[in-house]
């Protein structure tokens, strides 16, 4: 399961092609890769967050409560598996359009191996230094659209063309996810979940 992360990483064209060699059965086996691995930013983040902390300006740390941090963090897995979870369904969803044969599971998987490059730029918020972490998420979200764009003509076995096609759309409801999500953070820790400062 986890053995497929260096190919995606190096060789994401082969690997997709591994990946979709596999069969209908062994897919569904897959499905706990995207579960345990939208752990690691949040779980990195926590740690960040109340035990190393950042500084905004000077020398002075800042932390938040580990009380305050448990909502945020719980929220950020449920956004991030959501993401996975709802874009797989819409790729599944889709592919009758496409006229290609799919399940529900094999979307979700698809979305979750391309969402590699994204777990592990996010387990780097463990030491929150800002702008090298704003950095890293936008290359990780930059190869996570390549990964995406080399998955589905491979994984959805459908020509180059219309898989490009098919990709674009997967990547409008990605951007639509994102929309929705960072509203509702905002509200969230506006009035919900938000965080107590501690130094």
């Amino acid at each position: 399961m986890f053995g497929h992360i260096p190919g995606l990483m190096f060789n994401p064209r082969k690997q997709w092609q591994t990946i979709a060699a596999l069969s209908d059965e062994k897919i569904k086996r897959l499905l706990p890769y995207p579960i345990i691995m939208a752990l690691l930013p949040p779980l990195a983040l926590y740690i960040g967050m109340t035990k190393v902390g950042w500084t905004v300006v000077g020398d002075d740390v800042v932390r938040i409560t580990e009380a305050s941090a448990i909502p945020l963090i719980v929220l950020s897995y449920v956004a991030l598996l959501g993401a996975v979870v709802v874009i797989g369904l819409m790729i599944n969803w889709m592919s009758q359009t496409y006229q290609t044969a799919s399940f529900p599971i094999k979307g979700i998987v698809l979305m979750g191996y391309a969402c590699t490059p994204v777990f592990l730029a996010g387990a780097c918020a463990v030491y929150p230094i800002w702008w090298l972490d704003i950095m890293l998420g936008t290359a990780a979200s930059i190869y996570t659209i390549y990964l995406i764009y080399m998955a589905i003509p491979t994984m959805m076995r459908v020509p180059w063309d219309r898989g490009f096609l098919y990709a674009s759309a997967v990547f409008m409801i990605a951007l639509v996810y994102v929309v929705v999500i960072l509203v509702g953070i905002t509200i969230i820790w506006e009035y919900i979940a938000t965080p107590v400062f501690t130094n």
